[in-house]
């Protein structure tokens, strides 16, 4: 794998990690949905 895949998989995965520590803790599965949104938008605009 080159530099660039690994860095775009820690980020998914600490995306992940915070995803679900922001939904664990908050209870707020409904609103969490805007972590990924951010996400996607990020990738959107790294590409």
């Amino acid at each position: 794998m080159d530099k660039k895949k690994i860095i775009n998989w820690v980020i998914a995965i600490i995306v992940a990690i915070v995803y679900l520590t922001v939904s664990i803790i908050f209870k707020s599965w409904a609103y969490s949905w805007l972590i990924w949104v951010a996400y996607a938008i990020y990738r959107f605009v790294v590409k």
